[in-house]
């Protein structure tokens, strides 16, 4: 595949942990952490798309690219179309800002599975923890063998009515798109499913975009609320990040 852009929607301020992307962990900025990430991977260039001064100076600081974009982008899929629509890359890469420590092999499993008949690819892990299941901040996916992503809920899904052995994923938030894709998808409307269900890659599917996953082994740490900056640390002093 030819060089795909990565760009890393940093909004300043978010809803569950405000000021998030300038929290420090191990002496660096959130936004840094997954900045490096993003770069360690080679995909091509990485820009960071951020919505105040205070992030775009910090950005510069340790040497990657910013974007200003409005504080008014209604989602991240629409701040890095502002990021990206001036530029030429047919692969575009949305790498959530608030996944610090995840692994090169599974965003390059993610760009992988964007063949020539997908508009957008993501990536899942098996789900077999039954209090993960029962969670609805928990996203599940339902995939069909080839890869397809059908649908996308908060419930435990696919449902089970009879006794027996059932295969359950778990979406990561991490999206790859095709330049025409991601333009098209921004452009739609919120859909009543993505509405019902507050997931945005509902819309979509329901505008019959093919959405198509690949399987990887890894829950990347995702820091959302403060309580998670703290594991992350954790993690990082037992070497395990």
């Amino acid at each position: 595949m030819s060089s795909a852009l990565t760009v890393i929607p940093a909004r300043l301020g978010s809803t569950r942990f405000p000021r998030k992307v300038l929290a420090r962990l191990a002496g660096r900025t959130l936004v840094e952490w997954c900045w490096r990430a993003a770069k360690a991977v080679r995909l091509g260039p990485v820009l960071v798309a951020v919505d105040s001064r205070e992030v775009a100076d910090e950005v510069r600081r340790f040497g990657g690219e910013a974007v200003m974009t409005p504080p008014s982008c209604p989602s991240g899929s629409d701040r890095v179309w502002l990021a990206a629509r001036g530029r030429r890359e047919e692969v575009i890469v949305n790498y959530q800002g608030d996944m610090p420590f995840l692994r090169a092999s599974t965003l390059r499993a993610a760009v992988k599975a964007l063949t020539t008949r997908t508009d957008i690819s993501t990536a899942v892990i098996p789900l077999t923890d039954a209090r993960r299941a029962a969670d609805f901040n928990v996203v599940k996916a339902v995939r069909a063998e080839d890869g397809r992503c059908l649908y996308f809920s908060r419930a435990k899904v696919p449902h089970a009515r009879d006794e027996g052995p059932q295969t359950l994923w778990e979406h990561l938030g991490i999206y790859v798109y095709r330049r025409e894709a991601l333009r098209r998808f921004v452009s739609l409307p919120p859909s009543r499913l993505e509405n019902t269900e507050k997931l945005e890659q509902l819309r979509a599917l329901e505008a019959g975009m093919t959405l198509r996953a690949a399987v990887v082994d890894e829950r990347p740490v995702s820091v959302d609320v403060p309580a998670d900056l703290t594991r992350a640390s954790r993690l990082l002093l037992r070497g395990n990040a």
